[in-house]
């Protein structure tokens, strides 16, 4: 990679991050202001919160961008253990919200142990995989990660947290996938987690609900299919064009917390389908370079730790916006950057500040000039 090449991707993923931080923040604001007009009397009361985040986010991303990404390998394993300790604590000492506990309080501010175990889990499978680099796996092989994710998946159903817990078990099996296992041996153990969802999901009254809601949402349009029904019609009155930021009507009173999980339908409907389609390019292209940096990478570690971020954005860009357009059950799963949630801001952004990190361990590898950068 040359000096211009290196420059070139270094600059291009700086542009998109900062566009999705911005744009992001922009449709926080507008998405959450008539839910703070009605619960606190304050319009900007979720914005200044998640601004608040914002800056502990870019703090923490101005941290590990400069922190060498391959110290982190002697942190995976107290990092999955901060994790099981940080879910039983929630489990215990959470705040119960519509029946779930998954935050813990700090004074005005809460945190979910949950985003701090994805990233953990990333790095912990990364730190595994780049031990067995180059050698042929079976899956004995992969008892102690097993280990970890079934441990993690209870805890996190536990609370219950059926999305997060779909996220960690598709880190494993990309993962396991990009460090060449065979594929038999991969939908067999997709295969043996199948019927565990299934019981899970019939074990839940309100798992079963999202599911009739999901096949059926128009036989219920004021109950299970409301939320669902209110999303499309949300993405459908934006046009091409949408109806401007801001001006949407759809979160006045008619789709539930839109600044949450269903933030992109209120994309749709104030930017369109320009819109909607500018937001999966942005992280297209971040996956893509997340990808490309993993194939450029030389060190085994960089190469998956690259990898798990791209399937840490790719993997909940799809399965929240599956849930908006009503192609997955609904499973409170939220679009990074754009949906309110200081947990998930924070952690996404130190995330970004790892991948940048291994981008500058690119420059190193191949004795690049030190090219100076407005952060």
């Amino acid at each position: 990679m040359s000096s211009k090449e290196w420059s070139n991707l270094y600059y291009k993923c700086l542009i998109i991050c900062v566009t999705l931080w911005v744009w992001g923040m922009v449709m926080v604001l507008s998405s959450s202001t008539p839910s703070g007009i009605q619960n606190t009397g304050n319009a900007f009361y979720y914005f200044e919160k998640q601004s608040i985040f914002f800056f502990l986010g870019l703090g923490l991303f101005m941290f590990f961008k400069n922190f060498p990404y391959q110290k982190l390998k002697k942190f995976a394993k107290p990092f999955v253990i901060l994790s099981f300790f940080l879910l039983v604590g929630v489990i215990v000492l959470g705040h119960i919200v519509k029946g779930a506990r998954r935050d813990i309080g700090f004074g005005p501010l809460e945190f979910q142990p949950s985003e701090l175990a994805k990233v953990a889990f990333i790095i912990y499978l990364a730190d595994f995989f780049s031990r067995k680099y180059g050698k042929k796996m079976v899956l004995k092989d992969f008892t102690a990660p097993l280990i970890v994710l079934v441990f993690m998946m209870l805890l996190l159903i536990k609370e219950p947290d059926f999305g997060s817990t779909v996220l960690i078990f598709l880190y494993a099996v990309g993962l396991l996938f990009l460090a060449g296992m065979n594929l038999k041996i991969i939908f067999g153990f997709i295969g043996s987690f199948i019927p565990i969802a299934v019981v899970l999901v019939a074990m839940a009254p309100y798992r079963m609900k999202r599911i009739i809601g999901f096949l059926h949402p128009n036989q219920h349009p004021y109950g299970i299919g409301y939320q669902i029904i209110q999303s499309l019609i949300s993405l459908g009155s934006g046009g091409i064009f949408g109806v401007g930021i801001g001006n949407g009507k759809q979160k006045l009173a008619f789709l539930p917390e839109s600044y949450k999980d269903y933030v992109f339908a209120i994309i749709g409907e104030e930017t369109g389908l320009i819109g909607t389609i500018g937001v999966i390019a942005l992280f297209t292209v971040l996956v893509l370079i997340c990808l490309y940096v993993s194939r450029k990478t030389k060190d085994p570690f960089g190469k998956y730790l690259a990898s798990g971020i791209g399937l840490y954005f790719g993997c909940q860009v799809l399965l929240n916006i599956g849930v908006v357009i009503d192609i997955l059950p609904s499973k409170g799963t939220t679009l990074p950057f754009f949906s309110y949630g200081g947990s998930s801001l924070v952690m996404s952004m130190a995330t970004l500040g790892i991948l940048f990190s291994i981008i500058k361990g690119l420059r190193t590898e191949e004795e690049i000039p030190i090219i100076s950068s407005p952060l």
